[in-house]
């Protein structure tokens, strides 16, 4: 387990071959107040800062990912369940979209920094497995109001929306990770911006495609 055997490094308290199992060893990673969430969600939106990497080097955080999830998978289910009644005349509510949500979503946001890790540290990079995660999480954060103004029962505007979610987050991503990249050589540097941008096409099409395929359905009719 080299990703937690580093992250003990950074938090000395936490040793023993088993301290990822245990409660304390995720608690520094939930140390952060509602004031600090709100301000690295808020520098999500704008991708091409700078200083998101700065913000969150000495601190990273899972609360932050974790509500934003949840978030999203609220989202989802209500307006996808709004647009299923304005087009099929659903009359029920529908809560089949919460576990296909959540586990598109979780999947994704803990298998995407698991696969960047693996291949950064392959490819010789020191970058570490909860920062990855940390910035992930904050990545989808533009999933919030693109889910809400998905209500437009539009199917031209839902794909500009989601092909806005995906440049969005694909930049924030990759300008976050600007200088572990910029240490790696540019051969390197395209695999990773490589696997971001396949992964981040992957999330915004089953996005799409799941959720709000009876927009697209209904529309042409």
């Amino acid at each position: 387990m080299e990703f937690f055997q580093e992250e003990e490094e950074e938090h000395p308290e936490q040793k023993g071959c088993c301290a990822f199992l245990t409660v304390q060893y995720y608690q520094p990673y939930f140390n952060v107040s509602e004031d600090d969430v709100i301000d690295r969600i808020k520098a999500s939106f704008l991708p091409f800062r700078r200083d998101f990497h700065e913000r969150v080097a000495g601190n990273p955080d899972l609360w932050g990912p974790l509500w934003i999830s949840a978030t999203i998978i609220f989202l989802i289910t209500a307006v996808a369940n709004i647009n299923q009644m304005n087009f099929e005349g659903q009359t029920t509510y529908s809560v089949d979209y919460v576990p296909q949500s959540a586990a598109l979503l979780y999947c994704i946001s803990f298998g995407t920094p698991v696969i960047l890790t693996i291949v950064m540290k392959i490819l010789g990079s020191d970058i570490r497995f909860f920062h990855t995660l940390c910035l992930y999480g904050y990545s989808m954060s533009i999933l919030m109001p693109i889910t809400i103004l998905c209500v437009i029962r539009n199917s031209y505007v839902q794909w500009c929306l989601v092909g806005y979610g995906m440049i969005s987050s694909s930049s924030f991503l990759i300008m976050g990770m600007r200088k572990i990249l910029g240490d790696l050589e540019q051969a390197k540097r395209y695999i990773i911006v490589g696997i971001v941008l396949a992964m981040q096409f992957s999330l915004y099409l089953l996005y799409k495609l799941v959720f709000f395929k009876v927009i697209e359905k209904n529309s042409t009719e």
